[in-house]
């Protein structure tokens, strides 16, 4: 429940900072121009004088981008139990590879209250851990596919389970937090089933 209220409130509340965007759409970056005895800072809110809470190696790799502020120069980003914001100028879009279902590589989902993760193969599986368990279950359809999916609309539908309880499930933008920490996500989970609710994220 706690988590279904927090997703509630990022989703319909109004934005934390004044220079910040939503929805926000989640991709993956690397850090640029910084010198190889420098970091990139992390600030707690998007402007150079904010407190620095983290930082980014000065080769960092696969950095999730969450939301951009609203002019663009500061990107929401995690940096260990937090959520934090670097400059832009310092980040370089990565290609995005996408398997061939369509979903972004190394797209995982997960919620708390219990606790659940699920995980995407190449073929039409996912793998669902709960405590103790770890069930592979096949998926019956997905939309849209790799021909159709774009990094600037991520949004997927698809069902899954077993013929005689199947689970219709959406992985949409929105932001999301998984009610355990401060860390944010640009993509949050939903089915049918009771229903399930948890975060997304790109790696």
């Amino acid at each position: 429940m706690r988590l279904i209220l927090t997703l509630l409130a990022c989703l319909w509340a109004h934005a934390t900072y004044a220079d910040q965007t939503d929805p926000p759409l989640p991709a993956l970056y690397a850090v640029t121009g910084v010198a190889a005895d420098d970091v990139l800072n992390v600030r707690a809110a998007p402007n150079g004088s904010a407190a620095v809470i983290g930082t980014l190696a000065h080769d960092a790799k696969d950095v999730e981008v969450v939301t951009l502020s609203r002019e663009g120069r500061w990107a929401r980003v995690n940096t260990g139990e937090s959520a934090g914001w670097t400059a832009m100028q310092f980040l370089a879009a990565q290609d995005q590879r996408y398997t061939p279902l369509g979903l972004p590589e190394g797209l995982t989902c997960f919620g708390t209250e219990p606790f659940w993760s699920m995980t995407f193969g190449e073929s039409l599986v996912l793998d669902y851990a709960s405590p103790g368990r770890i069930v592979r279950h096949a998926i019956a359809s997905l939309s849209p596919n790799s021909n159709t999916v774009s990094q600037t609309d991520l949004r997927y539908r698809f069902v899954w389970g077993s013929r005689r309880d199947p689970v219709t499930a959406h992985i949409l933008p929105g932001q999301c937090n998984d009610g355990m920490s401060d860390r944010a996500y640009g993509l949050y989970y939903i089915d049918d089933q009771g229903p399930r609710i948890g975060c997304c994220s790109l790696n």
